[in-house]
């Protein structure tokens, strides 16, 4: 038999099977990032985040925060419960004191065991708080805060359990702790939303002008 027979047949044969790995692997590389472009592109405007989202208010500056921080559709409840899924939960009048999102009349009420889910938003590895304000009326327990990631077909892809309010800090209306959520950006995630949840079994917690800050422009305090 011949050279090409008897010793290149073998050869080419597996070069031709490790450059055709190759070449699927490459395709298969290819079509990940037209998907993850895909999702960017297909992603809302107010959703498409990779390292940081737009911000520009600083709500919380005469408190020592120069985060820039951006609000969402209805973050202050002056459209009622639009945007937001209550479960235990109900909009009342009563505004936070310093009317940081404008002029307004309205706030979150959460019942014992009540939870209150805001719209999703703009989320990215770079948004590092979350942050609104508070009152406890007469709650005997905790606020609590989630962080909870979408993916593009509105899958979940994380919940980060993040921050608990004692009603001892709350006790007339307080711009709250930081509900951090730095670098916990899941793969494939295009958006976020907050969860509040009360773990009192009787009182109230009161929530107002929920802010996320997405570390753009930020300044020593």
């Amino acid at each position: 038999m011949g050279l090409d027979e008897g010793c290149g047949s073998p050869f080419l044969a597996a070069t031709a099977e490790v450059v055709g790995v190759a070449t699927r692997t490459k395709r298969v590389l290819l079509l990940v990032a037209m998907a993850a472009a895909a999702a960017v592109v297909a992603a809302p405007a107010g959703n498409a985040g990779l390292l940081t989202c737009p911000g520009g208010a600083q709500p919380f500056a005469q408190f020592g925060d120069h985060g820039s921080y951006f609000g969402f559709s209805n973050n202050g409840f002056e459209n009622g419960a639009s945007g937001w899924s209550l479960h235990g939960a109900s909009i009342g009048s009563g505004n936070e004191p310093w009317y940081v999102n404008g002029p307004g009349s309205s706030s979150l009420s959460i019942g014992p065991g009540g939870t209150a889910t805001s719209p999703r938003v703009c989320t990215a590895l770079l948004a590092p708080y979350w942050r609104m304000f508070a009152r406890s009326d007469g709650a005997d327990g905790s606020l609590q805060a989630q962080v909870v990631f979408y993916g593009l077909l509105g899958n979940v892809t994380g919940v980060l359990n993040v921050t608990d309010f004692a009603p001892s800090g709350y006790s007339s209306w307080e711009p709250s702790a930081d509900v951090p959520s730095l670098l916990s950006l899941p793969l494939a995630t295009v958006s976020a939303q907050l969860k509040l949840t009360s773990t009192a079994t009787s009182g109230t917690w009161q929530v107002d002008d929920v802010f996320v800050d997405p570390w753009l422009n930020r300044n020593a305090g």
